[in-house]
């Protein structure tokens, strides 16, 4: 919150350059450097400064309430990117949900994106063909057409993060490589 409150109360993106790079990457540096000012500060602070001080060494070993770096966890920038791109995918999901809403295709929707979501135990496709009064040929184009929209607004998505629609392509194939490393 007070880094939010210090970049409202400033002037803190005039720095923002996009010849230098991506909006997404100057806001994760900003966050970072103050993240590291703060911690300065609390370093600073004369010793003990009325904060408990915690023996390592305690008999109890670690169960004392000492923490360790979980090396497994994900480093700053890949969560970061990671929420980035499942953000980017809920706004085009979204977008997708609310046109076949508004197409009078709610229920088809409804029915059908467990295949755009990848759900492998989505059933079979002549299951939601019966459900929907279709045949099972209608519901594989329907799949397909909705999967080729969802496509379309993932890259109408991205396009609105970058300054050059040129960026666009290699923003979604980061969008992916960021998806497929988990």
């Amino acid at each position: 919150q007070e880094f939010f409150a210090r970049v409202l109360a400033g002037n803190a993106f005039a720095g923002a350059d996009p010849s230098r790079g991506r909006f997404r990457s100057f806001l994760l540096g900003a966050v970072k450097h103050f993240l590291a000012d703060t911690r300065d500060r609390e370093r600073a602070a004369k010793r003990g400064g009325g904060a408990a001080l915690a023996s390592m060494s305690g008999g109890g070993g670690l169960g004392d309430g000492t923490q360790i770096a979980d090396l497994a966890a994900d480093v700053p920038d890949t969560y970061f990117d990671r929420q980035w791109a499942y953000a980017a995918m809920e706004r085009a999901f979204s977008a997708l949900a609310s046109e076949l809403d508004s197409a009078g295709k709610g229920s088809q929707f409804a029915v059908l994106k467990p295949w755009l979501e990848g759900d492998r135990d989505a059933g079979s496709q002549a299951d939601a063909a019966r459900s929907l009064g279709m045949g099972e040929g209608a519901v594989k184009v329907a799949i397909h057409r909705m999967r080729k929209r969802f496509r379309e607004l993932i890259r109408a998505e991205i396009a609105h993060t970058v300054p050059v629609a040129a960026d666009a392509e290699e923003e979604l194939r980061y969008l992916v490589e960021v998806l497929a490393a988990r």
